[in-house]
């Protein structure tokens, strides 16, 4: 499923070249952008500032097309999804129900075609009959004390988690930590022990430190790295304090 990144009317440059980097960081490449604005050239918005913040992501807005209206910006796509950071009653309030980034996500899977997600203007959003030539709504869940995202925010939450859920399990990095063995475990607190036997800690104290440390190792997730690496930290300084006794 191809994703394309609709803005309707961006009032800031430096928001555009945002939006191109997080675009390119979350694999879509598709940007257009509706500027009808009366007597303003599309492509002004598209200045130093925008390219300056687009960083290695340049390309997506040398790329971007601009289109008068929505409709035609959303020609040949098959499910149009608005989004919304106002979800109110009252004269505004849009008669519909929206879902979450990751509702979205998972719909995803099953949707065949070309997915485009509108945003709109950074000062009031998508207007009602922009959101009724939409298929689906989406509205991150913000605190509400301050609910209303930057809109560069906003397109890096919904791509992350379209992203996400497209690469399933095949994460582009190793996570196959191997974790400390029983015996590893078993070997750290041994010298551990010896660690608290050799110290200056007080008698009555090194029993609790000791319980402590298990308890701990005991709770964590300790790769066989770690355990190796405090193993070393802990053996240099029995060695260190037996020789210093001598």
């Amino acid at each position: 499923m191809k994703t394309t990144v609709i803005l309707v009317n961006p009032k800031y440059s430096g928001n555009l070249g945002a939006i191109a980097r997080t675009m390119m960081n979350f694999d879509t490449y598709d940007l257009r952008i509706v500027q009808n604005k009366l007597g303003e050239k599309p492509e002004t918005i598209l200045n130093d500032e925008a390219f300056i913040r687009a960083v290695h992501a340049k390309e997506i807005l040398e790329n971007a097309k601009f289109y008068k209206t929505l409709e035609e910006a959303s020609y040949d796509i098959d499910y149009l999804v608005a989004t919304t950071g106002a979800v109110s009653i009252g004269d505004k309030n849009i008669k519909r129900v929206p879902m979450t980034p990751r509702e979205l996500a998972e719909k995803s899977i099953s949707l065949k075609g070309n997915l485009a997600i509108v945003f709109g203007r950074e000062d009031d959003g998508l207007r009602n009959e922009d959101v009724e030539l939409c298929d689906l709504l989406v509205s991150i869940p913000t605190c509400s004390n301050y609910p209303i995202m930057n809109l560069s925010h906003a397109v890096s939450v919904i791509l992350y988690e379209l992203y996400s859920i497209s690469i399933g399990n095949a994460i582009p990095y190793d996570t196959n930590v191997k974790e400390a063995s029983k015996e590893d475990k078993d070997i750290l607190l041994s010298i551990f022990n010896d660690f608290v036997d050799k110290s200056l800690i007080q008698e009555h104290k090194k029993p609790i430190c000791k319980t402590i440390f298990k308890r701990v190792i005991s709770r964590a997730f300790v790769s066989g790295r770690e355990a190796n690496s405090l193993m070393c930290v802990f053996k240099d300084k029995v060695i260190g304090s037996t020789k210093n006794n001598r």
